[in-house]
């Protein structure tokens, strides 16, 4: 009976907090090494530009979802900006006006995607970019599970306006990647509706017990998915990391 329940929770929420936990602790160590540096807080302005609006907007995109009344919202500051600001980089102030238990569900529910907002939508827009590539550049992935060679041999194929476009696609899955991480702020807000997400998923596995749903696949995707962005976002702030080591 329990079956979807467990697995929700160890193939999405557990990949997501582990993934925002890790960015995180990149992320930090990096903007320590980096500091004091003017061509160290040159490099996050750049790779910040286009993530830091997409991490909030991800924030803003929940909160609008669910309800919540906007009071101020700042998608981006350079990183001399911030440290003058107490170091945040960007922010959305919110508030929930309502009351009664379908309210109070809404809320709190609201307050654990508002959290990992940065986990969940991101991804969905690089994907959703990826669609809009040149052929090209779409059969690239099918070409590098066929093997080395065959990855090359598209890579050969590929003319200036294509190669052009592929570094500019690189530079937005870098730069959204390494804004995905969660601050503390964010997981203490996700942590208040967590208790109520986990009745919500208790009841969908019961449901589809009694029901006889299959929900492997769609679970299995949504796990699939989470791990290929995880690993993408891994990657790209382990590298960043290592960047900021070497030159401290």
């Amino acid at each position: 009976m329990f079956y979807y329940f467990i697995q929700i929770n160890i193939k999405i929420l557990l990949v997501l907090m582990i993934f925002g936990f890790l960015m995180g602790r990149a992320r930090q160590s990096a903007w320590k090494n980096f500091s004091g540096k003017t061509g160290g807080y040159l490099l996050l302005d750049f790779f910040n530009l286009i993530g830091t609006p997409v991490h909030e907007l991800s924030h803003l995109f929940f909160a609008l979802l669910f309800g919540y009344h906007i009071d101020k919202v700042c998608l981006y500051r350079r990183i001399k900006t911030a440290k003058k600001n107490g170091g945040t980089l960007r922010f959305v102030k919110m508030h929930y006006e309502g009351s009664g238990l379908l309210h109070s569900l809404r809320r709190d529910v609201g307050l654990f995607f508002i959290g990992v907002g940065p986990l969940l939508l991101p991804p969905v827009l690089l994907f959703l970019c990826g669609l809009l590539l040149p052929d090209s550049l779409q059969a690239l992935p099918s070409a590098f599970r066929g093997g080395a060679n065959s990855f090359f041999k598209a890579l050969q194929q590929l003319d200036s306006a294509d190669i052009i476009i592929m570094f500019a696609y690189l530079y937005v899955i870098i730069s959204v990647s390494m804004n995905m991480e969660l601050s503390r702020q964010d997981l203490h807000m996700a942590a208040k509706g967590l208790l109520v997400l986990e009745v919500l998923f208790l009841l969908l596995s019961v449901l589809a017990f009694l029901a006889g749903w299959q929900l492997d696949t769609f679970i299995d995707f949504l796990f699939q998915w989470n791990l290929l962005i995880s690993f993408v976002g891994i990657i790209c702030g382990l590298t960043f990391h290592l960047i900021s080591l070497l030159s401290a």
